[in-house]
């Protein structure tokens, strides 16, 4: 249920909705800050940047269902490299970390620079880099000094 809006508002996006306008619907949604009916109004699209997006929130908001259904009608579309989504084992790490985060956020917690993560993991500084982004934002902090905090309350210490 999409409640908690003005009838005139619901109206006016569902409207949008019936009428095809997946992009418009889908900003006006988001503008109004809810995430989940903005990636439920590109499933009826065949917009592949917008279903794409559309996964991508649904996962991070593990909508499991409703991504299900994404990815339905990305196949029955014909497009190809549809994410699958995070694995059981990433859904149930703390914060949603793959090994390989969880790895490098204990890397950082140890004060290493890229760099020296790069060596110890034998990856490159650029996927480093990637992987502190995703760190980064999947634990909600910005900064290298914080992540090490809620690495220490998840309980992510040194890999072995």
């Amino acid at each position: 249920m999409r409640g908690n809006l003005g009838g005139w508002a619901m109206e006016l996006l569902e409207r949008a909705e019936m009428a095809g306008d997946w992009r418009g619907a889908a900003a006006a949604w988001s503008r109004l800050g809810r995430p989940y009916d903005a990636a439920l109004a590109w499933l009826g699209s065949s917009d592949g940047a917008g279903l794409r997006e559309a996964l991508r929130t649904l996962d991070d908001l593990g909508a499991r269902a409703a991504a299900a259904a994404a990815r339905r009608r990305m196949k029955a579309l014909g497009m190809r490299a549809i994410p699958r989504g995070p694995r059981p084992a990433t859904q149930a790490a703390p914060a949603g970390l793959t090994p390989r985060e969880q790895e490098v956020l204990a890397l950082v917690a140890e004060g290493l620079a890229d760099r020296e993560i790069s060596q110890r993991l034998f990856i490159s500084e650029r996927t480093v880099h990637h992987h502190v982004s995703a760190v980064l934002a999947k634990i909600g902090v910005t900064s290298r000094t914080a992540a090490a905090r809620e690495a220490a309350r998840l309980g992510i210490g040194s890999p072995t």
